[in-house]
């Protein structure tokens, strides 16, 4: 295009300027290097090119196979329990438990949130991208959706009904006016939408079925970015306690910022005859700031709820009863101690809890058949470990019922008791995620089900009666095939008849 100069005439520089390349204004220097004519963007400007960087269509796959890949991590490695996220000493002691297997990773592995994936700034970022990247789309593409449903293209060329996918043309024996009504009513009888278009040659209709099922798509997409929101808001602000061993007896705060206790009553498991577990039932109790606010049996299918938080029936074993009172001779601790690991040469069972100075406490037995481990039936061996260390600070083997001195506490192994291990969690986002899945199921169902059809007829006057011309780009199905054959078949019929009985008629 031919471009006019716009510059004032008035701006012009002398032959001696232009001999020393100056230009005559404040700052200038020398020849112009095409920055002068750069304009900062305008914040409508730079909201148009994130946008169009957003529903860019490989900014979206490259979204997808981020959020693929960070996903798989997230599967593939081992993640933090939201209570070692909470307390620090947990989470150096975790990180310990892992470090044998990620080496010198562990550290950068920590850093990078690859243990707490799904609540880390990376995957939380491409998620937020991918959000706005579908919206983006969706937004992009639902004005063209919302023209062809609403005033979708009705006037096509001849040469559209010899090459489309699905065509049927026949002569009838009656005047193209009648033909055509008579294709509108049937069209109506059907209930395909008719639109006429008054513009020649002869005359033209569009005739379609389910024009809303395109926006099935708008569905589908929001969907996703629902569900994606609802997981979002339980990573967030939901906690999910995989490992909440409960010994039999003794309540315990569920904590997480909540008020609740729990504490199982009684613990029954039930075995085939071959060993393995038939069924396993906790009798729970629960308390919220002190108050009894519900009772229940929980297996593994038939989870305790209350308020949204959830507790469901997940293992169960043994635990050992500790009573440790500290030098001024103050209880610090009366709870069980779930014996739920097992070290890695079947040797020994054993557990720990952290006492309120910060100690970690470990219990450890001799598993079950082992002889010759320096701890008899009816003992367990208590280590005592400070900060970070990896050696205890004191150690003693103690007999059940017995006091013993180990480091600053006095301790007694009282009894074994079963425990009940559940999974405690807090899902706010679960309500936002179904109705993200309605919303899937709606799109999918208006894509598959409720297809759009679509045929354009256009008759014409010819020399033995009236021309019918029927065509329709989409795609050939077995029951949309069958349909527009039907037509076809029934139109030429109808129309027969109709002129058998003008004929009759007259």
């Amino acid at each position: 295009m031919r471009q006019t100069d716009t510059r004032p005439t008035g701006s012009a520089k002398s032959p001696a300027a232009k001999q020393a390349g100056t230009t005559g204004e404040p700052g200038g220097a020398g020849a112009v290097d095409g920055l002068d004519d750069q304009v900062a963007l305008s914040p409508g400007q730079l909201a148009g090119q994130v946008y169009a960087f957003l529903y860019n269509k490989t900014v979206g796959l490259v979204l997808i196979l981020l959020a693929g890949l960070l996903g798989l991590l997230g599967a593939i490695l081992p993640q933090m329990p939201a209570s070692a996220r909470a307390d620090a000493q947990a989470t150096e002691q975790w990180l310990e438990q892992v470090r044998p297997v990620f080496g010198g990773w562990t550290g950068i592995l920590r850093t990078l949130g690859a243990f707490n994936m799904f609540t880390s700034v990376p995957f939380l970022v491409v998620m937020g991208l991918l959000a706005a990247s579908i919206l983006a789309c969706t937004a992009h593409r639902l004005p063209v959706i919302w023209r062809a449903a609403r005033h979708p293209r009705t006037r096509v060329t001849a040469r559209f009904f010899d090459r489309a996918r699905l065509r049927s043309r026949f002569t009838a024996p009656v005047s193209a006016e009648d033909a055509f009504e008579i294709v509108c009513a049937d069209a109506r009888r059907h209930h395909l939408r008719v639109i006429v278009d008054e513009r020649g040659p002869g005359r033209n209709a569009y005739l379609d079925h389910n024009h809303w099922a395109p926006f099935g798509t708008v569905f589908a997409h929001l969907a996703f970015v629902v569900v994606m929101v609802g997981f979002v808001v339980s990573s967030m602000t939901g906690f999910r306690d995989q490992q909440f061993a409960l010994t039999v007896g003794h309540p315990k705060d569920v904590g997480h910022g909540t008020a609740l206790t729990v504490q199982a009553n009684s613990f029954q498991d039930t075995y085939y005859e071959d060993g393995s577990p038939k069924d396993y039932v906790a009798d729970l109790t629960l308390l919220d700031a002190g108050r009894q606010v519900a009772s229940q049996q929980v297996r593994v299918n038939t989870p305790l709820s209350y308020h949204g938080v959830m507790f469901h029936q997940s293992y169960f074993g043994v635990s050992a009863v500790m009573r440790v009172v500290d030098a001024s001779g103050a209880e610090v601790l009366h709870d069980g101690v779930a014996l739920e690991w097992t070290t890695s040469d079947k040797i020994f069972n054993y557990g720990h809890t952290t006492l309120p100075d910060g100690t970690v406490m470990y219990v450890v037995e001799a598993a079950s058949g082992q002889v010759g481990t320096g701890i008899e039936p009816g003992q367990v061996r208590v280590e005592l470990y400070q900060g970070d260390a990896t050696t205890p600070s004191a150690q003693a083997v103690l007999d059940q019922g017995t006091p013993g001195t180990v480091g600053d506490y006095t301790l007694t192994f009282e009894r074994e008791q079963q425990f009940t291990g559940l999974i405690v969690r807090r899902d706010p986002g679960a309500p936002i995620v179904w109705v993200g899945f309605g919303l899937l199921a709606i799109g999918t169902c208006m894509t598959m089900f409720f297809r759009h059809r679509r045929i354009w007829v256009r008759v014409t006057e010819g020399d033995d009666g009236a021309l019918v011309q029927l065509a329709s780009p989409d795609r050939r199905d077995f029951g949309f095939s069958a349909f527009f054959t039907d037509m076809a078949v029934r139109l030429s019929g109808r129309m027969t008849q109709h002129a058998e009985r003008t004929d009759a008629d007259a």
